[in-house]
């Protein structure tokens, strides 16, 4: 590895592709209601209504969602969906739709489901709503709620690097969101800045959202697929020897080490794959200068304790960031442990 930085660049659901093998896949029992409704019945969710699970309709056409929902102008767009910008009918909520053209995912259709089951059932301020979904004959409409302020890449492309507190805050966020999945034995398995939407409360203040979950999965005994996103996934995945919901909060490290100086903590100088998962499975973590040199001491060995531990709640928000950075300081030498049984679990903090 090269003393020097690299950029970030996104990395589309193709990349993610090519780490995936082709083993045994955990199969998934859950499934969203369907109810078969008559043409022009499409009943949308309503803002305020007590969670439920999203309203699932199938055999309505093109027509009958327009007639509910007034579709609007391009807000994101990926290898198999395109999320447009809604506006409600009935009452003029705003809403995101996300239009996957089905003959896309062929061989990828349980990600469609998984996304559907799963994050159908989660309820959390920190996790993009899935309010409801149709379909037609040839594509799939989940009416979801609208983040309007981006996902974090954009961010970070735009600004390089956050401050301290920043990054503190984001941690907080998505440690929320992964605490709750976790509860819940469901694991992300692709926690990447494109999958972090930013919800601007005020103009100083921003937060993130979770979405995308169609590589989650309910983990009830270790599995053994190999897919992630490559910059983001942690070693265990890539030694093969089976793994459970640490990998997302393995990736929430490399997310901090990021947001801080503005590249990955691991990284190959001609992006070769095979030559990062290797570094990945070393986990040799270094602190390049210039780049971290204005980093406090503290944070230096919170990330260094954030990749050893990997674990959700240990640092739940800004004030206990910066308290655990103050006591961290006399530890800084720690090097990186990559076994996952050695890591925190949010029940242990």
């Amino acid at each position: 590895m090269g003393e020097e930085a690299t950029t970030i660049t996104r990395q589309s659901h193709k990349g993610r592709q090519r780490i995936q093998r082709g083993h045994r896949k955990q199969q998934h029992t859950n499934k969203s209601r369907s109810t078969n409704r008559p043409q022009n019945s499409i009943q949308p969710h309503r803002k305020g209504e007590s969670f439920a699970s999203p309203l699932s309709e199938s055999n309505v056409t093109l027509s009958d969602i327009e007639q509910c929902y007034d579709i609007g102008r391009v807000v994101g767009d990926g290898n198999f969906a395109v999320v447009r910008e809604c506006r409600r009918r009935d009452d003029g909520q705003t809403l995101a739709l996300k239009i996957i053209e089905r003959s896309k995912l062929v061989g990828r259709e349980h990600m469609m489901q998984n996304e559907l089951s799963l994050l159908g059932s989660l309820c959390h301020p920190r996790i993009v709503r899935l309010y409801a979904h149709h379909h037609t004959d040839t594509h799939s409409y989940l009416v979801m709620e609208f983040v309007s302020g981006g996902d974090l890449f954009e961010a970070i492309s735009e600004k390089g690097k956050f401050s301290e507190l920043e990054a503190g805050m984001m941690v907080s966020d998505v440690s929320e969101a992964l605490n709750y999945i976790h509860c819940k034995s469901i694991v992300h398995r692709d926690l990447k800045p494109e999958n972090l939407l930013i919800e601007h409360l005020t103009n100083d203040i921003c937060r993130l959202k979770l979405g995308d979950f169609g590589l989650a999965m309910v983990v009830t005994e270790p599995v053994y697929t190999i897919c992630g996103t490559p910059t983001y996934v942690a070693p265990e995945i890539l030694l093969e020897t089976g793994y459970g919901v640490p990998v997302d909060v393995w990736a929430l490290g490399v997310l901090l080490y990021i947001v801080l100086c503005g590249f990955p903590p691991f990284r190959s100088r001609d992006r070769d794959q095979e030559e990062l998962f290797q570094l990945i499975k070393q986990a040799h973590l270094h602190f390049l200068s210039p780049y971290w040199d204005p980093i406090s001491e503290g944070d230096t060995y919170f990330i260094h304790k954030w990749l050893l531990h990997t674990q959700c709640e240990l640092i739940c928000t800004a004030l206990y960031c910066v308290y655990f950075c103050a006591e961290a300081k006399h530890l800084v030498g720690v090097l990186l442990q990559p076994d996952p049984s050695l890591r925190l679990t949010a029940e242990q903090t």
